[in-house]
């Protein structure tokens, strides 16, 4: 009943993400251990994979060595068989009847499944299960486009469906829109907006553009949200209202059901846009730029997304950092210094994108850059300004340099990836790994610049450089507090779990939330909204159990238990 992954299943348009896939997901230098579901006996379990085989085809249903795409890629507790995260099957329908057949059976064994589409939330387990022993449920072969409709501008798409998908084919079709895409294009569309992720174009906060998702629970029924319950509504992707109860919310980051469709509204293909980077070069100018754009994007100045990185990361993309400095840890501040005036780089660049008819996208940018002038005098405005050819047309986003486009104008790459490669040594050797800590923290300028002030130090003393960089939304701000290891390194492993709890204390003391969890993770960041003796908490078990009462999908997830499991929780 064993069976070995097809190479070509995952990205078999594109032989560049199916190469980068491979090397991310090489085997680990510990084997996958054998593992069974908890509370199902050797005997049972084997009854349930030829189940799974029957309803799914044995090339569909994967155990033992062929898990090697369902760990970790980045694990930091591989050596530690007591916390290592490993599923004991994997299974991958490919429609919604082919589902269904598969909830029966989880159902009728009580086995838990961990559900994803994609697999590529990296950095934050990928496809590892919160509870050793599930059964990885796969959905990457649901991956229909239903509609693009470049009326009223949105999308309808599976959970297999990945961002480069989706921009393949509105370009192929002609269609009259942008999709907003993230750093990486490998990614699902849907599994990237159920787990609250971020792009860069205008619809950059993915999950505040859904309108309207298809959603089969636990016993396998289907329910669909919004307009898109009634039948033949026009209006099914173009209202997020309902009458009664709004219900989209309970299933973001959540386990209680499997989202089978989804709706994402889009960005109108405009006919101008402008790429625009804004630089200061002391750390401390901080402040000043993000109480500026955090302005600019409260009054509608600026739609999109605001995108702020530091010096770091901007050259972790470039190269290692043994290629920018020669000793060990992290580079000191003079270095920094001295890289920043041969490059020409700020310490702090936001980047953005302006978008509509060029008069509109000309007078934004020379508002924004009066208003930089006074709020920030020290920084340094650019913009590169890109229009259709004729009256009348529309800007084809292939068409801009990809140095000023890229994801900013919704073309997706995997350009971000080489980030990883930052700690290893000029040998080449070992496994390059990240991770991060992402909290929410207010878009003040004070409270950011302090933020950074605080962490800096304590990368700097587990021999991490500072990397970060943040989204600024209208009143808060994402920041992503990011490391790089090697990941047969135990000293740098044991590095940035240290480096991950020493941020997560900071955080609590602040009353800072985690916009995203690894799964290594995620009870104790859930344990910090513990208002009322976690009633939040306990609100949503109690709908967990009550939509899944056997406890089958995704135990564990975002820190909620069902019932049957609540035994396993860490914190």
């Amino acid at each position: 009943m064993t069976s070995t992954p097809n190479p070509k299943t995952y990205f078999n348009h594109d032989l560049t993400y199916e190469s980068a896939h491979r090397a991310t997901f090489s085997p680990p230098k510990k084997e996958i251990p054998a593992v069974l579901p908890p509370n199902l006996n050797q005997i049972d379990f084997e009854q349930a994979i030829g189940e799974f085989i029957s309803a799914v085809g044995l090339e569909n249903v994967f155990v033992g060595e062929a898990l090697v795409d369902y760990v970790d890629p980045y694990d930091v507790y591989e050596h530690d068989e007591g916390r290592r995260k490993v599923p004991s099957a994997a299974v991958t329908p490919s429609s919604t009847e082919e589902l269904s057949s598969v909830l029966k059976i989880a159902n009728k064994f009580s086995l838990p499944l961990w559900t994803f589409s994609r697999g590529k939330n990296l950095g934050y387990g990928g496809p590892a299960p919160v509870l050793s022993g599930s059964v990885a449920l796969d959905l990457h072969r649901m991956n229909r486009i239903l509609e693009v409709n470049d009326t009223f501008h949105y999308a309808v798409v599976e959970p297999g469906v990945t961002w480069t998908e989706l921009y393949e084919y509105c370009k192929s079709h002609g269609k009259k829109v942008w999709p907003s895409t993230p750093s990486l294009g490998w990614g699902s569309v849907v599994g990237n907006t159920l787990d609250r992720g971020t792009g860069f174009g205008q619809n950059f906060s993915h999950h505040q553009s859904v309108s309207g998702m298809e959603i089969m629970l636990a016993d396998g029924s289907l329910i669909r949200t919004g307009q898109f319950g009634i039948s033949n509504s026009p209006s099914a992707h173009l209202s997020k209202f309902t009458f009664g109860p709004s219900i989209e919310g309970l299933f973001w980051q959540s386990n209680l059901g499997v989202v089978t469709k989804m709706s994402l509204w889009l960005t109108p293909q405009p006919e101008a846009f402008m790429s625009c980077s804004f630089s200061v070069n002391e750390f401390g100018d901080l402040e000043g730029l993000v109480d500026a754009f955090g302005v600019m994007r409260r009054d509608g100045t600026i739609t999109g997304a605001v995108w702020v990185g530091n010096i770091l990361e901007g050259l972790s993309i470039y190269g290692r950092r043994n290629e920018f400095w020669a000793g060990e840890g992290a580079i000191p501040e003079n270095r920094v210094k001295e890289l920043q005036q041969k490059h020409g780089l700020g310490y702090w660049v936001a980047k953005f994108g302006l978008y509509g008819t060029k008069r509109i996208v000309q007078a934004h940018f020379d508002d924004i850059k009066e208003r930089l002038g006074e709020l920030v005098p020290t920084g340094t405005l650019t913009g590169h300004f890109f229009a259709a050819d004729k009256k009348g047309e529309l800007l084809d986003a292939s068409s801009i340099p990809f140095e000023h486009g890229n994801v900013l104008a919704g073309v997706p790459s995997l350009m971000a990836l080489p980030l990883v490669n930052w700690p290893l040594k000029k040998d080449g050797k070992g496994k390059p790994a990240h991770g991060d800590y992402a909290p929410i923290i207010p878009s003040s300028g004070k409270e950011i610049l302090d933020w950074m002030r605080t962490v800096k130090p304590i990368f700097e003393a587990s021999g991490n450089d500072l990397m970060v960089d943040f989204f600024m939304h209208e009143r808060h701000v994402i920041v992503t507090n990011m490391w790089s290891f090697d990941q047969f390194d135990e000293g740098q492993r044991e590095a940035v779990h240290g480096l991950f709890m020493a941020l997560h204390e900071i955080a609590r003391e602040r009353g800072y939330g985690m916009y995203r969890g690894h799964v290594q993770h995620m009870d104790r960041i859930a344990a910090l909204n513990d208002f009322n003796d976690h009633a939040y908490r306990r609100l949503v078990e109690s709908i967990k159990d009550t939509v899944d009462p056997n406890g089958i999908l995704a135990p564990g997830k975002q820190g909620i238990w069902p019932e049957r499991y609540r035994h396993h929780r860490s914190a």
